[in-house]
């Protein structure tokens, strides 16, 4: 997660917090209950929750058949039909009984099965149930684009229609031999199929003789685009830039200013109609919703924020409208499902509006995988709305100063959230201030078995456990010999000569920090200077002279992606750097080993720095001592660290987690035991580096096991100081101040944050 910091005005705020309204959480002296939990009525209820009325999401049985649904669409007879791929096979499929079955109607033609000589690309259903499909057909001379007319009973008629050549201003790949192909294909009426080349221009066809009815050269006025034919109506979509086309006259019609600004909150993923083409039916990130042409209002149907359409790694395939009262959605799988999801989405009348319980809860910037577990959560809490609020944004322009500003007057007023993630902020602070509750009895409620080391890193001398990282993270290296030694301390590791050539200083000074700011604190909460002096020194002796050349990024703070272990492979692999240092929450044993065998004596250690044996509490819990939700907010807390519920999502930015058996699944290669994955990276000095993704070797699960075990000391939190650090940091490794006038600098304005 990239992470900010709220604590700037916290100092005096929160003790005047602690007199007024007598905050019951952890402190040094002792942690109380908290008796304002009735507030806001029971459940967090108010009159606004009691409206009626919501579509309620169905994950259907039936969707892990497919490994991908080409489209779907509710036919003139009434029946619901799907065209989907399933290893090799493309077939025809009716959904029936409320989703409860599938039953196949008929298998593409043999010869347009996927094998040696191409494979479908694109398919689509007309209204009268007749299919159009687009072949890429591979010969002897190239690559071909066909297309079938399928017919009900199981026969295909090639389609007299030729792509024009690929334009070379759409060329993206460069490559000569790069060939016109059909990126978009619709069948909106019977008889009439329309389809988009990788020219941007759109064919409406006759579907019997391939005869062009109009062409709408589209990608003159906007590349790329989503294309949806509705009725007799064209819609492209960019951004929020939306033409429509009457396909009857092949006339660009008047814009339609509200379906333009409702395309603002993202693109449209599907559109679909109920009435010929009136009225459409758009789906995208933001929910469903539902436009008559001509009008001023584009309802909201669904809220995506409410369920699986507004979660990051939603991936939709298809979708249709069986009635006003009924969606379906073909979508890829989340992370641990395989295969295709099909989502229903029905009206109740009952429902609420909203779910009957809140959740807040809080981070400075916005987390794919938090999203992904709020989407699990709420699976499984049908009757919990989880709040998410994102502090910190590209768009809202707010400063971490106003955010802490608007947080703590919430808090203040009985309006904060209820779980906080604190990355980045000063934990031992609040622990202190007695913001947040004790959560020590609460790791014997999941069920799960934790590193100690990590799970008790924000433990108090009385026992209470007012934070716990549900994830961590550890600072490592690779490198060879000449630049590195296993075990090398901090010290001897800035004393050899170009071990940082060629990185920008801000990464540098970011990845550092985590292995040296937790030596500089001192017991009363200041910063050490003489250490803070020596990290500058060191640093820029070992960073060398700096190199004008080095591309430098337009961000102000280096995002977690950037400073993760992995974001360096290849850079160390191809020469561009001489070591790989970062933070590692995803071990890929089989790329590590192939560049430990390119680069002369390889390893990856643990990260040398002024702490030793650090890790990084990552995704940090915090539960408010004043939340209304207090046993909502514990629930949500367990459930994070739960080792069969959220400690099992395993990507390479969210870290490992905190339960052994989770961290166990999420490096030994489990995945990989039926189907090991063969890799050829063709590298751009030339070089070629192959490995193969197998599962993982018991030494080496075991080996990492207690690498975990024998980390001590958490990284320091607190990034109003980082970001200090890291400014001034850089200008030392620019030249433009000396270490002890960076460190003078960093002092200054540490001192005067922690005055406040």
């Amino acid at each position: 997660m990239k992470c900010r910091i709220w604590k700037r005005v916290m100092g005096m705020l929160l003790a005047a917090v602690l007199i007024c309204a007598a905050l019951a959480g952890c402190s040094k002296g002792g942690a109380g209950e908290n008796e304002d939990e009735s507030k806001g009525g029971k459940d967090g209820q108010n009159e606004e929750e009691s409206a009626r009325g919501r579509f309620l999401e169905e994950e259907l049985s039936v969707g892990g058949k497919f490994d991908y649904v080409l489209d779907m669409r509710k036919l003139e007879d009434g029946s619901f039909r799907l065209i989907a791929q399933s290893g090799v096979n493309t077939a025809v499929w009716e959904l029936a009984d409320g989703g409860k079955t599938l039953e196949k109607i008929y298998d593409f033609p043999e010869e347009l099965q996927a094998s040696s000589g191409g494979a479908v690309q694109h398919a689509a259903l007309s209204p009268d149930g007749q299919t159009i499909c687009a072949f890429e057909e591979w010969g002897t001379d190239g690559e071909h684009c066909l297309l079938y007319l399928i017919d009900g009973e199981d026969k295909a008629n090639q389609i007299p229609f030729e792509l024009p050549e690929l334009e070379d201003d759409k060329n993206w790949a460069d490559e000569e031999d790069m060939l016109n192909q059909v990126d978009r294909l619709q069948f909106p009426v019977n008889g009439q199929v329309v389809l988009q080349d990788s020219n941007g221009t759109v064919f409406q066809l006759d579907a019997a003789d391939g005869s062009v009815k109009h062409k709408y050269e589209i990608g003159s006025a906007m590349y790329p685009f989503e294309m949806f034919a509705i009725g007799n109506t064209l819609i492209a979509q960019s951004g929020d830039q939306v033409m429509i086309y009457d396909m009857e006259s092949g006339e660009q019609k008047q814009e339609e200013e509200t379906l333009s600004g409702g395309a603002k909150g993202g693109s449209f993923w599907g559109m679909d109609t109920l009435d010929g083409g009136e009225s459409i039916y758009c789906l995208s990130a933001g929910g469903l919703y539902h436009y008559k042409f001509g009008g001023s209002v584009m309802e909201q149907l669904i809220d995506g924020s409410m369920n699986t359409l507004g979660t990051p790694d939603f991936f939709p395939m298809a979708m249709a409208m069986q009635d006003e009262q009924n969606l379906v959605v073909a979508a890829g799988g989340d992370s641990g499902t395989e295969g295709m999801v099909l989502y229903k989405y029905t009206y109740s009348a009952d429902a609420p509006v909203k779910p009957n319980k809140e959740l807040k809860l809080y981070s400075l910037y916005d987390d794919e995988t938090i999203r992904e577990i709020i989407n699990r959560f709420r699976k499984e809490h049908s009757d919990v709305h989880v709040n998410y609020q994102v502090a910190l944004s590209e768009d809202n322009g707010m400063t971490v100063s106003d955010a802490l500003k608007t947080l703590t007057t919430e808090i203040m007023a009985g309006n904060g959230p209820d779980v906080l993630l604190l990355d980045g902020m000063p934990v031992q602070t609040y622990i202190e201030k007695g913001v947040l509750r004790d959560l020590s009895t609460l790791l014997k409620e999941t069920g799960g078995s934790y590193f100690e080391n990590i799970i008790n890193a924000y433990q108090d001398e009385q026992g209470q456990l007012c934070a716990v990282p549900s994830r961590f993270l550890v600072p490592m290296i690779q490198a060879g010999s000449k630049y590195y030694t296993p075990g090398e301390g901090f010290n001897d590791f800035m004393e050899r000569k170009d071990t940082m050539a060629n990185m920008r200083p801000a990464n540098v000074v970011s990845k550092f920090w985590y292995t040296c700011g937790a030596a500089w604190q001192k017991e009363d909460g200041t910063l050490d200077e003489t250490k803070v002096t020596e990290f500058l020194v060191k640093l820029k002796n070992g960073y060398g002279e700096y190199d004008s050349n080095i591309e430098e990024y337009d961000y102000d703070r280096e995002p977690l992606d950037a400073l993760l272990l992995y974001a360096g492979d290849f850079e160390l692999i191809q020469g561009n750097w001489n070591t790989n240092f970062g933070l590692c929450g995803h071990r890929n044993f089989g790329l590590e080993g192939a560049i430990n065998e390119k680069v002369t004596d390889g390893c990856i250690d643990l990260m040398p720095g002024q702490a030793d044996h650090v890790f990084v509490p990552f995704m940090a819990l915090g539960i408010s001592s004043k939340s209304t939700q207090p046993e909502l907010a514990e629930e949500f807390a367990r459930y994070m660290l739960s080792p069969n519920a959220a400690q099992d999502i395993f990507t390479q930015a969210s870290g490992f987690p905190v339960e052994k058996g989770a961290f166990r699944m999420a490096i030994d290669g489990h995945e990989f035991e039926k189907n090991q994955i063969d890799n050829t990276h063709h590298l751009s000095n030339g070089d070629v580096i192959e490995f193969t993704q197998a599962p993982t070797p018991e030494e080496e699960i075991t080996k990492m096991t207690e690498l975990v075990e024998s980390l001590t000391t958490p990284s320091l939190q607190d990034d109003v100081i980082k970001e200090a650090v890291a400014e001034q940091g850089v200008k030392v490794l620019k030249g433009e101040l000396s270490p002890e006038e960076g460190a003078a600098a960093i002092m200054q304005k540490v001192n005067i944050y922690l005055a406040e």
